[in-house]
């Protein structure tokens, strides 16, 4: 039986869900909403934030560059935050941001990665989120200038990344099962 550098059983396709995972990507995929209402009296683990911040870490990004920072927010911070802006009364806010320092790979065509490479980065860490059983929101209508000064922030803030354990009453939007397939979604070529 072949053996990966970490010692898992080698898997493939014909043989999905691979075998050290809870859940498939398909199922992850599936579980995965955006959660609007969570639940006040739990709070996320020190351990499990560090788990969601290391699949940010595998994500791929173009060149390997991962152009991004990550402020982790919870507690009294996460309260003069919330202030600023309903999470959802989330525990923990990951706020997606670039730092000037490292503008990400650009292609010789000008075309940057740098947006693109963030949203795998934090969808990484969403499909996490599901699979430890917590919830997320992607939040893009963020109030910059205030959360930079709350915050004392050095890095530009993007979207933040709302998770906590979802409310007994949190469900998925209507829209949840919108799916364009087939045709609406894409073309083949052949």
């Amino acid at each position: 039986m072949n053996k990966s550098h970490t010692g898992a059983t080698a898997w493939t396709a014909a043989s999905s869900p691979a075998p050290n995972s809870i859940l498939n990507l398909d199922r992850l995929l599936e579980e995965r909403y955006s959660c609007r209402s969570f639940d006040h009296q739990r709070t996320i683990s020190p351990h499990y934030l560090e788990l969601l911040l290391n699949a940010a870490a595998k994500a791929p990004s173009a060149c390997n560059l991962q152009p991004y920072h990550f402020e982790v927010v919870t507690g009294k911070s996460l309260a003069r935050v919330e202030r600023l802006r309903n999470f959802y009364g989330a525990s923990a806010l990951i706020i997606g941001a670039f730092d000037a320092q490292n503008p990400g790979y650009v292609s010789a065509q000008g075309q940057e990665f740098r947006l693109f490479d963030l949203g795998l980065a934090l969808m990484a860490v969403a499909l996490k989120a599901t699979e430890l059983g917590l919830g997320s929101c992607f939040i893009g209508s963020l109030p910059i200038k205030e959360l930079k000064a709350t915050l004392k922030l050095t890095t530009e803030p993007i979207i933040a990344l709302a998770l906590g354990y979802p409310a007994a009453d949190a469900a998925p939007s209507e829209n949840h099962e919108l799916r364009r397939t087939g045709a609406e979604l894409y073309t083949w070529h052949d």
